[in-house]
C-alpha cells in the first residue's frame, strides 16, 4: 500500500509539473546535440516566434477552460490581416490609418468571437462545429477579398511594432508580457476569472449560484478573438503584408500548448503560467528540429507524442484526486 500511496504521489507531482520537466529535459538536449541553437541570435528568434504562439494560446486557454475549442482564430488571423492592410495602404495620414487599421483588426477578432459565442450559447451548437464553420466562413472572406493575393506596401511605422524595441526589448515581447500579465489577473485575481473556473467546472452549480453562464461562456469566445487579433496585428507588422492566409496552419500548436500547459480538455482546470511555458516548449521542439533538418511530418510526429505524453500524465494526476 505504501509503495503505491507513493507510486501516485510521483505521478501526481509530475502531473503538476509535467510542462516544466518538458521544457527542462528538451532544451538541455537541443543545447548539445542540435548545433547553432544555443546561438543568441537563434535565442533571440526564438523568444520573437514565442510571441504570436502565446497570445494566441492565451486566449485559447479561456475557451478551454469552458471544455470548448476556438477553431476560427486563424480565421481572425487572416481577416483581421487583410483590413488592416487595406485600411494601412488605402492612403491618407498614416498615423490617422494606423490608428484605425489597430481598432479595425481588434474589431474583426471581437466580432468573430461575438458569432462564436452566439452559436455555441443561443444556438446550442458544439463549439467544434460553431468554429469550424467561422474558420471557413471568415477564411473564405479574406481570400475572397483579396483574390488570395498578399497587400504589400505597408508603412514601416506600422511594421515597427514588430521589428522595433523598446528599451531594448523586442516590441513583441512587450506586448506579449502585457497580455500574459493581463490574462494572469483577469484569471487568477478577479471575480470574473472565478467564474471562469466555475462554469467550466460545473454549469448547474453556476447558475444556482447566480452566474450568468450564457454571458460567461460569451467573454470566453471574445476573449480568443481579441487575442487573436493582437496577435494578427504583431504578425502583420513582421511580415510587412496583409496575408488572407495568415496563421492556417497554427491550430495544432496553439492547442498543443494549451494542452502541454497543463489546461484540461475537460474544462474547469489550467491557468496561464503553464500555457506560456509550452507555448515556448513548442517553439523550442520546432526551432530545433528544423535546425536539425527535419521534414514537416516529423515535426507533427513529435508534437503529437508530446501532446499525448501531457494528456496521459494529466490523467495520472487526476486518478488519484478522483479515489
Amino acid at each position: 500500500m505504501a509503495e503505491t500511496a507513493g507510486t501516485k504521489r510521483v505521478f501526481m507531482i509530475l502531473g503538476r509539473q509535467h510542462t516544466l520537466l518538458f521544457f527542462v529535459v528538451f532544451t538541455v538536449a537541443a543545447i548539445f546535440f542540435v548545433p547553432k541553437f544555443a546561438n543568441p541570435e537563434n535565442l533571440i528568434n526564438i523568444l520573437v516566434q514565442s510571441s504570436d504562439l502565446i497570445i494566441l494560446s492565451c486566449g485559447m486557454t479561456f475557451v478551454f477552460l469552458n471544455a470548448s475549442i476556438d477553431f476560427s482564430v486563424v480565421a481572425v488571423l487572416a481577416l483581421a490581416s487583410v483590413f488592416g492592410a487595406k485600411i494601412l495602404t488605402g492612403g491618407g495620414n498614416t498615423a490617422v490609418n494606423i490608428i484605425l487599421a489597430i481598432i479595425a483588426m481588434l474589431a474583426t477578432g471581437a466580432v468573430i468571437g461575438i458569432i462564436n459565442g452566439l452559436a455555441v450559447t443561443r444556438l446550442k451548437m458544439p463549439s467544434f462545429i460553431a468554429t469550424m464553420s467561422t474558420q471557413l466562413i471568415f477564411s473564405g472572406i479574406a481570400l475572397t477579398l483579396t483574390q488570395s493575393s498578399t497587400i504589400g506596401n505597408i508603412p514601416n511605422a506600422f511594421n515597427a511594432i514588430a521589428q522595433g524595441k523598446f528599451l531594448g526589448v523586442p516590441i513583441p515581447s512587450v506586448i506579449t508580457t502585457a497580455v500574459a500579465g493581463a490574462s494572469i489577473f483577469l484569471l487568477h485575481f478577479t471575480v470574473q476569472g472565478r467564474r471562469f473556473f466555475a462554469v467550466g467546472t460545473n454549469q448547474r452549480t453556476s447558475r444556482v449560484s447566480g452566474i450568468s453562464i450564457k454571458k460567461t461562456i460569451m467573454s470566453l469566445f471574445v476573449i480568443s478573438g481579441i487575442s487573436a487579433a493582437i496577435a494578427c496585428i504583431i504578425m502583420t507588422a513582421r511580415l510587412g503584408a496583409g496575408i488572407p492566409s495568415l496563421g492556417k496552419d497554427m491550430v495544432m500548436d496553439i492547442v498543443a500548448a494549451v494542452v502541454v500547459g497543463g489546461t484540461s480538455v475537460s474544462g474547469g482546470e489550467g491557468g496561464i503560467l503553464g500555457t506560456v511555458a509550452g507555448a515556448i516548449l513548442i517553439v523550442v521542439l520546432n526551432n530545433s528540429l528544423n535546425l536539425l533538418g527535419a521534414e514537416w511530418y516529423t515535426i507533427n510526429i513529435c508534437k503529437g507524442v508530446l501532446i499525448l505524453a501531457a494528456c496521459m500524465l494529466n490523467s495520472l494526476r487526476a486518478g488519484p484526486q478522483g479515489a
